[in-house]
């Protein structure tokens, strides 16, 4: 072997490893951007504003074995999710100088802040009265008084009584879905009105159930290359566009890197079904739905697919994401 073909060798090694290692990262931050372990119940998803449901899932992340749903029961006994009028929540203090929607006392909020860095996405400085630094405080703050052993103390410290532990316990298995087994669900899921403004700008409404996942996608940073969501569909009415129920996420076709993480949002969407309700992923010319949940070629006499030169009509350069 040649001197330039070894040099070759090695060069194509190093950016074969480099590729590897972009991908590992990727995953793993996605991986950290969209957590949360149960699915929410029916409960949760008509109580919690679809916003702040996306908040304590996001939130619940950064402490491992942390279940989304106790923030969420403290957010709803401390705030009911930030809806309260009380003195205290959007603006003062209560008589015990609690504030915000988690309604965290002002030395406390200094002792987390000294501890931890509240994740982008807030107020700057991080405020108490911000739903997304309030959440992301609270969830510190359980993880620092290990809420991954001893979840009833955690609660405790979090408010000194025993009747508040009771309350919010009880409370956060309302919001979880009773499920059984990994595989997809397919029934149960309430046929759903688009009654909430999209959040891509279109100008239509989505479900509530889509909000709640295009939210999560968005503040994992799922979105960073456009996204859309309603749209008329003209050419295909039986789209779930129009209904609402559909967002499609766009990547380069032509960029590796780009493509590798499409793959990785859209493999955690299969593993995300359960807990979302996603009805089907289409995504470079392969389709995975809750009813076959395996990925195939996508065929479509509509846009003619498959046909890798129709990059858009057969969803090289865009993710497809439905629910029921």
């Amino acid at each position: 072997m040649s001197t330039a073909t070894k040099i070759a060798a090695a060069v194509a090694a190093m950016i074969l490893l480099l590729v590897i290692a972009i991908i590992g990262s990727l995953a793993a931050l996605l991986g950290a951007g969209l957590g949360g372990t149960s699915a929410p119940s029916q409960t949760a998803l008509t109580d919690i504003p679809p916003e702040q449901l996306a908040l304590y899932q996001q939130a619940a992340t950064v402490c491992p074995g942390l279940d989304w749903t106790v923030l969420a029961a403290i957010g709803k006994v401390e705030s009911d999710h930030g809806r309260s009028t009380l003195r205290g929540v959007h603006t003062g203090e209560n008589p015990y100088r609690a504030a915000g929607p988690m309604q965290i006392i002002p030395t406390t909020w200094d002792a987390i802040l000294a501890r931890h860095q509240i994740p982008p996405g807030g107020a700057t400085p991080p405020s108490r009265y911000n739903p997304h630094d309030a959440i992301h405080a609270a969830a510190f703050l359980l993880c620092d008084n290990d809420a991954r052993t001893d979840l009833r103390g955690a609660v405790f410290a979090y408010n000194h009584a025993d009747w508040y532990v009771d309350h919010v316990l009880a409370r956060a298995d309302d919001y979880r879905s009773i499920t059984t087994g990994t595989g997809a669900q397919t029934r149960g899921w309430t046929d759903e009105q688009a009654t909430l403004p999209d959040p891509t700008g279109t100008g239509g409404q989505l479900t509530p159930r889509m909000n709640t996942l295009y939210q999560t996608l968005a503040a994992a940073g799922a979105t960073r290359g456009g996204a859309t969501c309603w749209d008329p569909h003209l050419h295909n009415p039986t789209s779930d566009h129009p209904r609402g129920k559909a967002c499609d996420l766009f990547y380069k076709p032509n960029d590796p890197a780009d493509v590798a993480y499409g793959w990785t949002v859209a493999n955690w969407l299969t593993t995300a079904q359960a807990t979302y309700g996603i009805r089907n992923i289409i995504w470079q010319g392969q389709i995975w739905s809750a009813r076959s949940p395996t990925w195939s070629t996508y065929n479509s006499d509509v846009y003619n697919c498959p046909d890798p030169a129709n990059l858009t009509g057969c969803h090289y350069d865009h993710i497809h994401v439905s629910v029921f």
